[in-house]
């Protein structure tokens, strides 16, 4: 079935309608963050304000890992070996901690969200060059999915790159204590916008399929 871009569009923001409730884990590492902050600023003191943001986004950050280490290391053992999946996990968990912690700038903690969307991105955009689907065969392991996976990887590509953008425009725009508050809401926003990208990939295909 053919569609225009406008039709494309009115679908994809037709999906955020029938969005279900979100989780409030989503929440969480925000939270900790926006209360943090104020707190540490406190503490700290004027002069220190920079310890201070670092500090409440380490705090978040961790929390923020701890929460998805275990789907991180389901989606690694579908890939790797047990102790090659130990000494990644490991790695992803805690090296941005440690280089957080060591340089203890908030410019790095704006970059390391970059970053993230930049190591994501590019294992989907390596995928869509290699003709593969493993990462989104990941991601969306039920068999209903399996059709979906080329379309469901070259849209995660789109959707990693197009958040590096936007994280990238708001640290050159805004305050970094502005930025605090995009980061605390990211996850929220992320899954939304996310999901409504799976729905209209998973709606196209199976018009495409009916059609």
């Amino acid at each position: 079935m053919h569609r225009t871009p406008f039709d494309l569009v009115r679908l994809f923001l037709s999906l955020f309608q029938d969005l279900p409730p979100l989780s409030r884990s989503l929440y969480l590492p925000g939270a900790v963050l926006l209360l943090g902050y104020p707190l540490l600023s406190v503490a700290f003191g004027s002069d220190h304000s920079a310890n201070a943001f670092a500090t409440a986004f380490l705090a978040a950050l961790a929390v923020r890992i701890a929460m998805g280490f275990e789907g991180m290391v389901r989606r690694l053992l579908t890939r790797y070996s047990v102790g090659r999946t130990i000494v990644f996990a490991l790695a992803f968990a805690g090296v941005p901690l440690v280089v957080l912690a060591l340089a203890n700038d908030p410019l790095w903690c704006q970059r390391m969200q970059s970053l993230f969307y930049v190591v994501i991105g590019g294992i989907f955009l390596q995928d869509v060059l290699n003709g593969r689907t493993a990462t989104a065969a990941s991601f969306w392991p039920d068999a209903e999915m399996r059709d979906h996976l080329p379309n469901l990887t070259r849209i995660m590509v789109v959707y990693n790159f197009t958040f590096l953008l936007l994280n990238e425009t708001m640290i050159r725009i805004t305050e970094p204590s502005h930025w605090l508050l995009f980061w605390a809401v990211l996850p929220v926003i992320g899954h939304m916008v996310l999901r409504a990208m799976v729905l209209t990939v998973i709606n196209l295909d199976d018009n495409g399929h009916r059609a």
